[in-house]
């Protein structure tokens, strides 16, 4: 079942487009929802980080994270404009 979570997770493929090697892709997805429910997965992930970072000589919980951000100016003020695909004008010449 966790490989079959994993393979998911990896590929991106849609629950019903599971190989046939693994369970049925119903299994899967009840066993799937019900740890993430109880919280599995999340202990998962913080026991391998702490693991990961034990094994490169770091300490186990990280002291500071970095946050990447982007700002995106919105539209719905200032004045209205419009894209021309590069098209010219009528009477504009290159000249």
């Amino acid at each position: 079942m966790v490989n079959a979570v994993l393979y998911l997770v990896k590929t991106g493929c849609q629950w019903r487009n599971l190989p046939k090697d693994f369970p049925n892709w119903k299994a899967v997805s009840m066993f799937y929802y019900r740890a993430q429910k109880k919280g599995v997965w999340d202990k998962i992930l913080k026991m391998l980080v702490s693991k990961t970072r034990k094994a490169n000589g770091r300490k186990e919980n990280p002291t500071y994270a970095l946050i990447d951000s982007q700002s995106v100016k919105t539209t719905s003020s200032g004045e209205k404009r419009g894209y021309d695909g590069g098209k010219k004008r009528k009477g504009e010449s290159d000249t």
